[in-house]
């Protein structure tokens, strides 16, 4: 079965926009063309939390075994999920696309 060919989009970026580009990607776990088709479609991928984050989740989740009362174990599930909501997630932006600074003036 032939693989259809996806269309590519180029363009040139500055060597310190590159660095960014990639320090970015890497810090939230992404190749760099993951990471700007996330960014071109509105996304912002948030940066992979350390493994302690992860450590917290668990013992906060064995918590929720213990044999506490069930506004307790509601309350800590309600945490873990805005955990996860807040810091894990990627989120579309609110704020508005900003127009590029420089180019050419309104005036020529």
């Amino acid at each position: 079965m032939e693989k259809k060919k996806q269309p590519g989009i180029y363009f040139t970026v500055t060597e310190k926009e590159k660095r960014r580009i990639k320090r970015n990607a890497e810090n939230c776990g992404l190749n760099q063309s993951e990471y700007i088709r996330q960014r071109a479609l509105g996304f912002a991928p948030k940066a992979v939390p350390p493994d302690a984050f992860y450590h917290f989740c668990e013992k906060l989740d064995a918590l929720c075994e213990e044999p506490f009362s069930a506004e307790v174990n509601h309350k800590a599930l309600t945490l873990l999920a805005e955990i996860e909501q807040v810091l894990v997630r990627p989120t579309k932006e609110v704020l508005p696309w900003q127009p590029q600074a420089s180019g050419p003036s309104e005036d020529g």
